[in-house]
C-alpha cells in the first residue's frame, strides 16, 4: 500500500521503492547519489525488477526524479552488457540480496 493507503501496481511500488532509496542518497549530492543508487539498484534488485524499472523509465519517463531517471539510465547501460552472459543471473552472491519483500 502507499502511504495514502492505496493498493499499488508493481510498475508503481518500483518507482516508488527507487525514489525511497534516492531520498537516503540525497544529501551526497546528485552526481554520487546517481553512482550509488545504480550500485543498490544493481547489487540488491533482482533482474526481475531491474528489467522493469528500465521499461517504466523508457515508456513513462516523467515518473522519474532527474536522479532516480539518470541512475536507471545508466543500469541500463549495464544490463545491455550483462545480457551477453546469462551466467551472470544473480551474479552477487546468489542469495538474499533482493529488495523484494
Amino acid at each position: 500500500m502507499s502511504e495514502d493507503g492505496h493498493v499499488m501496481s508493481t510498475a508503481d511500488r518500483l518507482v516508488y521503492m527507487a525514489h525511497q532509496i534516492d531520498r537516503n542518497f540525497a544529501p551526497m549530492g546528485q552526481e554520487r547519489a546517481v553512482v550509488a543508487l545504480n550500485e543498490h539498484l544493481t547489487s540488491f534488485w533482482d533482474p526481475r525488477m531491474r528489467a522493469q524499472i528500465i521499461e517504466i523509465a523508457r515508456e513513462q519517463p516523467d515518473k522519474f526524479s532527474s536522479t532516480v531517471a539518470a541512475a536507471v539510465a545508466l543500469m541500463a547501460q549495464h544490463s545491455r552488457a550483462e545480457r551477453a552472459d546469462p551466467a551472470l543471473f544473480n551474479g552477487v552472491d546468489e542469495a538474499g540480496h533482493c529488495d523484494a519483500g
